[in-house]
């Protein structure tokens, strides 16, 4: 099911910019109007300090972007990227306009990140796997929520996170494992480990420093790639 699978190298750019484009506009936005004593996160911090910096590169990678879709391209996939390219607009627009009143991110991000690893693929994908990748993804950001709480109190927004208990979580991770055994070949593996690691790492997120523990469960996503590498 990933892009790699049977995708162009110009269609894995594209997605990859595609990704850090949308992450980074978000970020910025977040940022615009706070005043830094309020930004407790170094990523906060940062965009806030090197703003300006930060939305030249933005330019150039979005230019460079473009650029390679238009040339790499088929046109066929550049339907099928404009089409996610709406969704990722909607969800920076309606993030930054109902987040004070508790707007669900998890699963508009857990699903444009199963819609951006399905976009480009020539065959039709494994839908069980594909909702299997996004309960994946939506826990993902359910864990990093729970654990930044903080954080989003002092920018003064929220999420699902904010609402769902540790019991409802263990739910979607159950029901994330139970549709594993409908899932064939090395796909079923990735899925596995990256879904236990996800689970290993939840369990351990107390008294971890909420920084280094973004990095190492964003990291734990990488996990799945372990069977398509040695081929199991």
């Amino acid at each position: 099911m990933s892009v790699g699978e049977n995708s162009s190298l110009s269609a894995q750019i594209v997605l990859g910019l595609s990704v850090w484009l949308s992450y980074m506009a978000d970020r910025l936005y977040d940022v615009r109007s706070r005043p830094i004593e309020r930004l407790l996160s170094l990523r906060h911090r940062f965009a806030k300090n090197y703003r300006k910096q930060i939305w030249k590169i933005w330019l150039i990678l979005l230019a460079l972007n473009v650029a390679i879709a238009l040339i790499g391209l088929t046109i066929q996939q550049l339907m099928r990227g404009s089409l996610l390219l709406l969704f990722c607009l909607a969800y920076t627009f309606l993030n930054q306009r109902l987040s004070k009143r508790c707007f669900p991110k998890e699963c508009f991000v857990a699903l444009l990140f199963a819609g951006g690893a399905i976009i480009f693929l020539e065959r039709t994908p494994n839908l069980i796997a594909v909702v299997c990748f996004t309960i994946i993804c939506g826990v993902n950001c359910l864990i990093l929520g729970h654990k930044e709480q903080a954080v989003d109190h002092a920018l003064r927004v929220q999420s699902l996170a904010s609402i769902v208990s540790e019991k409802t979580l263990w739910i979607c991770i159950l029901c994330a494992f139970a549709l594993i055994p409908f899932i064939s070949g090395p796909l079923s593996w990735s899925l596995s480990l990256t879904l236990l690691a996800t689970s290993l790492l939840y369990r351990i997120r107390q008294n971890r420093d909420s920084e280094n523990f973004r990095a190492v469960l964003d990291a734990s996503m990488l996990v799945g790639l372990v069977p398509w590498i040695f081929k199991i």
